[in-house]
């Protein structure tokens, strides 16, 4: 796959994995075949039908698996869907959500999910977590983040210009949660615990029903690490070290 010039250094190509769609064709092969030898007695035609039923979800992903592929430079991607192509050339405006989710059963950890979501004025990339390398893919992206969109946001945020994190707009006089807004010197502390970003002020610690004045899911927060090192390396919240985690 060729790309734009301006997307630079090569980094990674990755694809979907067939996990699943093994696992699909081996749940149903029992019935396939109790299917398939009825066929073979009775020569019902209705048997193809419901055997193509049957598979039809695992013939979709095998087509996607076939399909499917992203390939990260330095500065841009290209996303192969079953669908088309789409590319997007990373810029300092780009918002980047990233969301983890780990599964557990009976207490215990199982699956880990990982997904990105790209969005860059009317482009919208969504990686589900069905590819694999996801957090290779990541690092890749945080890196962009770190060196290039970064600096750029911190010079506009010192210009006092407001950014978008998605639910949350900040500058450096307050900051919007949803329909919310709190100067600086109203709020006491910022959290997050399991996914959740909370928002304290001096007079509103929250209730039986919410903790905090506000709260936000961190999946839809943008560019999270970056509107982290804003709020704890400027001077808009006297006292706050950092973003608490739970």
């Amino acid at each position: 796959m060729k790309a734009p010039r301006q997307f630079g250094q090569h980094r990674l190509t990755t694809h979907k994995s067939k996990r699943l769609m093994i696992l699909w064709f081996a749940i149903f092969a029992l019935p396939v075949w109790v299917l398939f030898d009825s066929w073979l007695e009775n020569k019902n035609p209705h048997m193809w039908f419901f055997m193509f039923l049957l598979y039809a979800p695992a013939l979709y992903m095998l087509a996607s698996c076939l399909r499917s592929r992203l390939h990260i430079y330095e500065n841009g991607l290209i996303y192969q869907s079953l669908f088309g192509t789409k590319t997007l050339a990373f810029k300092p405006n780009m918002q980047m959500y990233i969301t983890r989710v780990q599964e557990r059963m009976y207490g215990v950890n199982t699956a880990r999910h990982v997904a990105v979501r790209l969005v860059q004025k009317d482009e919208d990339i969504k990686i589900p977590s069905s590819f694999l390398n996801m957090e290779e893919v990541i690092e890749i992206l945080l890196d962009y983040q770190a060196n290039t969109m970064l600096p750029a946001m911190t010079q506009a945020f010192n210009e006092g210009k407001t950014l978008n994190f998605g639910a949350i707009k900040l500058n450096n006089r307050m900051i919007s949660v949803k329909d919310k807004k709190f100067p600086f010197d109203q709020l006491s502390d910022i959290e997050v615990e399991r996914g959740i970003l909370r928002f304290y002020t001096h007079n509103n610690s929250g209730g039986l029903l919410q903790k905090g004045a506000a709260y936000v899911e961190l999946s839809k927060v943008a560019n999270f690490d970056v509107l982290n090192h804003l709020l704890s390396h400027s001077d808009a919240l006297d006292g706050e070290d950092d973003v608490k985690m739970y």
